[in-house]
């Protein structure tokens, strides 16, 4: 049976967006499972038109069933053709990337009927399911992200903390993310000490057009903020679990289920986020992390304090989070992509 896989690849470059991850890590996930999978790479859509539309074309002569990963811009584009192919036999199965597909369909009226055509729409939130199923849809499955990477196992739980206190954060960098907030709290939080009890390290690839902001933040802050570049996204792990915390302070309400969160309770690090649409899926408040309203961006800062000041807390919910990282394992999931595609799991 051969599989196509539609989504963003990146060409010959390299991403570490959510997007492209995801996209990479299915379709690993698959080859290693030994399916005969093709790939229609979306980063070409915008580069190199004609090269997508012949590998696509070639898709359609050979290929039954897709699994396609599409932005916003992707849906667009692609959704009216897709549903074409449903029609003439051919099994979708749209893997959602984020957390804004129902309020899209809410928008775009003939987006209903395309996805309702699919064999299934894969969903990374319970709520999303939900959101779907109300608005007459009614193929929408609960299938969440995952990533491919060892669980930090419990014996090689670091026990031990000291002053200074290292936070990270790990994603994209720019504004959206929460970069600045993460900054001012942990300056405040020290300022408020009398000395730097609080020092965070940012990883992930700048935002174009945001490196002069950065450093400028960064300067401000250069006693206990710094830039640390990119890790690989199968690295995750290695580079993550000697922190004492991650901070996701997101400005996007709507976030799915981000891949940073599953990085971070694979590493045993507990985690400092703003409730976003779907954080109570992911993380429970004293268990997994501390949680902080989403409309209360301030109260990063009294997280961040209350976490130096209550250290034992923080350490007690490493094994929490270690035990929550195994619901986004590859092993899991994947055994719920290929139930729901009726394909055989113990390849």
């Amino acid at each position: 049976m051969r599989i196509c896989i539609i989504g963003h690849f990146g060409g010959n470059r390299e991403f570490n967006d959510g997007q492209t991850v995801k996209t990479k890590t299915i379709y690993h996930a698959l080859m290693n499972r030994r399916f005969d999978i093709d790939k229609v790479d979306t980063y070409y859509v915008k580069h190199r038109p004609l090269k997508f539309c012949v590998s696509f074309i070639k898709s359609m002569k050979q290929d039954k069933k897709y699994i396609v990963l599409l932005s916003d811009n992707g849906r667009k584009v692609l959704f009216p053709v897709l549903y074409f192919l449903s029609k003439y036999g051919k099994e979708i199965y749209h893997y959602a990337i984020g957390g804004r597909l129902s309020r899209e369909v809410k928008k775009k009226n003939r987006w209903s009927k395309y996805i309702s055509s699919f064999t299934g729409n894969w969903m990374e939130s319970t709520l999303l399911v939900k959101q779907l199923n109300e608005l007459g849809i009614n193929n929408a499955k609960y299938i969440p992200n995952f990533k491919k990477l060892n669980i930090l196992k419990i014996e090689n739980l670091s026990n031990e903390y000291q002053m200074p206190f290292r936070f990270c954060m790990f994603s994209r960098v720019m504004k959206e993310k929460g970069v600045e907030d993460a900054i001012t709290s942990i300056n405040e939080v020290n300022n408020r000490y009398g000395s730097v009890v609080a020092k965070l390290d940012i990883y992930g690839p700048i935002e174009e057009g945001y490196d002069n902001r950065l450093k400028e933040c960064l300067e401000k802050a250069k006693n206990s903020c710094r830039y640390r570049g990119i890790v690989k996204a199968t690295e995750s792990v290695e580079a993550l679990k000697d922190y004492f915390m991650l901070i996701f302070p997101t400005h996007w309400k709507h976030e799915g289920i981000p891949g940073t969160i599953i990085d971070a309770l694979s590493a045993g690090v507990p985690i400092i986020a703003r409730r976003w649409q779907y954080c109570d899926e992911m993380l429970d408040d004293k268990k997994t992390g501390y949680i902080y309203d989403f409309e209360h961006p301030e109260e990063l800062t009294e997280k961040i304090w209350y976490a130096v000041n209550n250290p034992t807390q923080v350490m007690g919910m490493k094994s929490n989070c270690l035990a929550r990282a195994d619901d986004y394992s590859e092993e899991k999931v994947m055994k719920m992509i290929l139930d729901s595609m009726e394909l055989d799991t113990n390849l």
